[in-house]
């Protein structure tokens, strides 16, 4: 799916695009699921004013899970067949997730958990990754507690992914920093 032009309130449009080629340090993913995320609505809106915005015509996307295809030279973690998930990448540089093949880093990407679907994996990571810079902003360490703080019963699906997110950050931190990760207990409080 790509955008032809900026400010546009057109749909996304259908198109062929050459399959991307596989290079070091990367895995080459057959897409099965992708989300559309805030900034892709204000990038395919407002892109032209944007720093960051990607040349036209543009795939946008961010989140995506999928199956490994092909590993590149210098990827040793995983292997062709593996189910992962992850985020494209700098969003000016790097085609979206909104087709069927994408070259992602390997540094950017992690197993899809069985319990996850591949829909709920492609929507998690970004969600993930903003929970964790919340957290992480917020100086939050091991052993301290969190309040989620959440409205209406409308909010509750994104609550829970949000929570689940929250878990999937102190996972990822825990990690990256042997052990001095976050906490992973979330206590789900419902309104009277």
């Amino acid at each position: 799916m790509i955008i032809n032009s900026f400010g546009s309130s057109d749909v996304f449009a259908l198109a062929d695009i050459a399959k991307p080629e596989i290079k070091a340090d990367h895995v080459l993913v057959n897409i099965e699921a992708s989300s559309i995320n805030t900034l892709d609505t204000m990038i395919r809106l407002m892109g032209d004013k944007l720093p960051f915005a990607p040349q036209l015509p543009a795939v946008l996307g961010l989140g995506f899970a999928g199956t490994i295809e092909a590993v590149g030279k210098g990827v040793t973690q995983f292997s062709v067949g593996d189910e992962v998930y992850g985020c494209a990448g700098r969003v000016a540089y790097l085609p979206g997730t909104l087709a069927k093949y994408i070259v992602a880093d390997a540094n950017l990407i992690a197993r899809k958990a069985q319990n996850l679907n591949m829909r709920e994996a492609a929507a998690i990571r970004v969600v993930g990754i903003t929970a964790y810079e919340g957290l992480m902003r917020a100086n939050t360490s091991k052993g301290q507690n969190v309040l989620v703080h959440g409205g209406s019963g409308a909010l509750r699906p994104v609550l829970d992914e949000l929570i689940f997110s929250l878990k999937e950050a102190g996972q990822a931190q825990e990690r990256l920093s042997s052990g001095q990760g976050m906490g992973k207990v979330v206590i789900n409080i419902k309104p009277t």
